[in-house]
């Protein structure tokens, strides 16, 4: 069976109203940035890359460490990981992927084909990008490093990857078998509790419907043990075991 930990490095804080879909309070709220990684397989598995010292410094994030760094606080080499899923190719989950140069990237293609399409560029998308480790799509394509998903696919034995939409145009969610259960890595289909919980979205969005319909895909792909990691929530920490400073264990 799998073991999944959430990695976090670094820190952001913003207001409810400029992250949650037509929300009026200007309340406070912090997002966590994490990497995730799966063990207990034939070799590691991480989900999401983090980005680097750069978008750290321009997107004015608190407690930044490299996500090499909180990888190999688990005992695994940042040049020995061999497999990443991309959720997306937003910056915070995309532009570290240098940190990571053995990986093989499994992202959907509908994902790379928006990015690399007529709407990236519009101020509507165009903050989420870091443009740099987007042009590395070619790069890293032609070194043979992505792997095109296309829908749901079995990663490994026991690894699910399911395209939800809805935040981009080809986010995937990720599934891993436990012994306490199905852990979902929801991502940005649900950036916090509140999301997958009130069924609010946030204000990024390529298709609403989609992303209320991949609320009821992660509620029915965790089951009853609702195993569900949202992504950029501190409640992370709460609801699940903290076993080193920026390490939490999930299952």
């Amino acid at each position: 069976m799998y073991e999944v930990y959430a990695l976090k490095y670094g820190e952001r804080d913003t207001t409810t109203c400029q992250f949650f879909y037509r929300e009026a309070k200007h309340d406070p709220l912090t997002l966590h940035y994490f990497v995730w990684l799966i063990l207990g397989g034939p070799h590691p598995v991480l989900v999401d890359t983090g980005f680097l010292e750069d978008d750290a410094r321009a997107r004015q994030i608190r407690n930044y460490v490299s996500p090499a760094t909180v990888v190999e606080r688990m005992g695994v080499r940042a040049a020995d990981v061999p497999m990443a899923l991309i959720s997306h190719l937003h910056y915070d989950h995309w532009a570290g992927h240098s940190l990571f140069p053995s990986a093989e990237h499994w992202i959907q293609a509908e994902e790379v084909a928006f990015w690399t399409g007529p709407f990236a560029g519009t101020p509507a998308f165009r903050g989420s990008a870091n443009v740099p480790a987007l042009a590395d799509l070619v790069t890293l394509n032609y070194a043979n490093k992505i792997r095109f998903v296309h829908g749901d696919h079995e990663v490994l034995p026991g690894i699910r990857l399911y395209r939800v939409g809805g935040h981009t145009a080809g986010l995937q969610i990720v599934t891993v078998e436990t012994q306490r259960g199905t852990v979902v890595l929801t991502s940005d289909a649900s950036h916090f509790y509140h999301n997958v919980e009130t069924r609010q979205p946030v204000q990024i969005i390529t298709s609403l419907p989609e992303m209320l319909t991949a609320f009821e895909t992660i509620h029915r792909l965790a089951g009853p043990q609702k195993l569900i990691v949202a992504g950029h929530d501190p409640m992370v920490a709460d609801r699940f075991k903290p076993v080193a400073d920026g390490i939490i264990k999930i299952a």
